[in-house]
């Protein structure tokens, strides 16, 4: 599925994307408004789902002098189910975020990267997923650490979730400091684009800091 175009995993047609605009906001569009979200449709063929959606009363239609509007209507029976549609990426997140609350403070910093965090997603996109672990406790042996079993269900839940593969990275805090030192773009891109859904982003940058280098005042 595409995060980012919710309809299109029911429907591939425009009607889904008019949907989407209209359930983003409890306020009424004009299809200007409308076309200039959707940027490579036409007014016309926004204007006919339009008509159509006003047809099965799912749509509201309104005229103030030589201006048409359009909402959706809050009493119909289909638009509860439609703003769920519309709300599948902050669902997905607010579901990976109460999923990663159990793993306990072996976890110290979670984030979705990539092209499911900005909006770029394709059908066959994978979602990607950012972890960082805290070292392990002295005396824990292999056979007590659920680690690897935990990253594998939640690449196997992120698929049943979505339909996407999911591509994990893993750092232990060390290979975070390490690979911060050694400048790797990665860490940039997850702290500059990165959905956090465990941890704090501020934890996160602080590792990205060079050593010995102080903050800011103010802005610890």
């Amino acid at each position: 599925m595409q995060l980012n175009r919710p309809f299109a995993t029911v429907t591939p047609t425009l009607d889904g994307d008019v949907l989407s605009v209209l359930a983003s906001a409890d306020v009424a569009f004009t299809v200007p408004q409308i076309q200039r979200i959707l940027t490579t449709v036409s007014g016309e063929g926004i204007r006919k789902v339009l008509t159509r959606l006003t047809t099965q009363g799912v749509v509201l239609h309104d005229r103030v002098g030589r201006t048409n509007t359009y909402c959706l209507n809050a009493e119909h029976l289909a638009t509860e189910p439609i703003r769920a549609l519309s709300r599948l990426h902050s669902t997905f997140l607010e579901r990976l975020e109460l999923h990663l609350s159990d793993w306990g403070k072996v976890l110290r910093y979670a984030a979705v990267f990539g092209s499911a965090a900005t909006g770029r997603m394709t059908a066959d996109s994978d979602i990607d997923i950012f972890l960082v672990r805290a070292a392990p406790e002295l005396g824990q042996g292999s056979n007590q650490d659920p680690w690897g079993q935990q990253v594998s269900e939640l690449a196997r839940l992120v698929t049943a979730w979505t339909g996407n593969d999911a591509r994990v990275i893993e750092y232990t805090e060390e290979e975070l400091r390490d690979a911060a030192a050694a400048g790797e773009s990665l860490l940039h891109d997850v702290s500059k684009q990165g959905l956090t859904v465990a941890g704090t982003r501020a934890w996160f940058n602080t590792q990205l800091r060079p050593v010995g280098k102080a903050a800011p005042s103010g802005r610890l």
